[in-house]
């Protein structure tokens, strides 16, 4: 998983406009919700894992923009940071693609993951 962190990571850094790739997407997006629910309240994690249960993209934008609403106010201390408005604005822009099973598997994976972009950028 570091290598696939730190693959991402670079692409990242050279500031993307638009992420391609459908896997890449899916943990950028659930690496950043876990890190706002974990910098708000580290007890509510499990939210995130709602992502699995989503049927297409669009779905998890949707569930992302619920947990900014719920965690990225007051107790979020990255609220004004460039790092998490680039984030979001990368899984803002992804076009409408449907799960698969092994998309669904990968979120779980990808909740499972300690290390967060929002502080390495």
């Amino acid at each position: 998983m570091d290598e696939r962190f730190e693959s991402i990571l670079l692409k990242l850094k050279g500031h993307i406009i638009r992420m391609e790739s459908l896997d890449d997407w899916l943990f950028v997006a659930v690496n950043t919700m876990k890190a706002i629910v974990d910098n708000s309240c580290k007890d509510d994690a499990a939210i995130v894992l709602k992502a699995a249960e989503c049927s297409d993209t669009s779905e998890i934008q949707q569930l992302y923009d619920r947990i900014q609403g719920m965690y990225g106010r007051e107790g979020f201390s990255y609220r004004n940071a460039p790092s998490y408005y680039y984030l979001s604005s990368l899984v803002a822009r992804f076009h409408v693609t449907e799960l698969t099973e092994s998309d669904l598997e990968s979120i779980k994976e990808y909740f499972g993951y300690d290390g967060y972009f929002m502080y390495k950028l």
